[in-house]
């Protein structure tokens, strides 16, 4: 099967979300919830506890960590930041999948992988995603047909 695609930023976002997500859900919700709890934590004790300088330590310190807990939770704001940074958009790729593996070239390199070598796959709404090699592969559904996405969940 043969298609070509890019990788817009809200597959990008979609991507990054899934697979971070089905690698360690149940441990990025725990985060989450401790940096909310400790921020909570320090905000009380901050407002009354501590008369002097310490109620503002405390209080930045407790925004921090509110802030960091928020941000696990909700990361689409940070990968949308990382997409700019990638050097992704406006660059296409042309995608070949068959039972031993795919093979994906674009404009300046190419990659060979084998679904042994796959370590991580996700799925979500928007794409299909693959972590092997260091490397993340984005496959967006709207390149697809209904019969190329039935492959793919075949070969994997």
């Amino acid at each position: 099967m043969q298609f070509n695609y890019e990788i817009p930023a809200d597959e990008f976002v979609a991507a990054q979300i899934a697979l971070h997500t089905a690698k360690n859900k149940r441990r990025l919700i725990k985060r989450a919830v401790g940096y909310i709890l400790l921020g909570v934590v320090f905000g009380l004790t901050a407002l009354f506890r501590y008369q002097d300088l310490g109620p503002l330590l405390l209080l930045l310190a407790a925004g921090y960590f509110i802030c960091a807990g928020t941000s696990n939770l909700f990361p689409q704001s940070y990968f949308r930041k990382a997409y700019s940074q990638s050097g992704l958009e406006g660059k296409s790729y042309q995608a070949e999948l068959d039972e031993s593996g795919f093979l994906v070239s674009g404009d300046s390199c190419s990659w060979r992988v084998a679904w042994s070598e796959v370590h991580s796959k996700a799925e979500s709404k928007q794409v299909f995603i693959f972590y092997a090699k260091g490397t993340i592969f984005i496959f967006g559904k709207k390149y697809l047909t209904d019969e190329q996405q039935r492959d793919i969940r075949r070969f994997i």
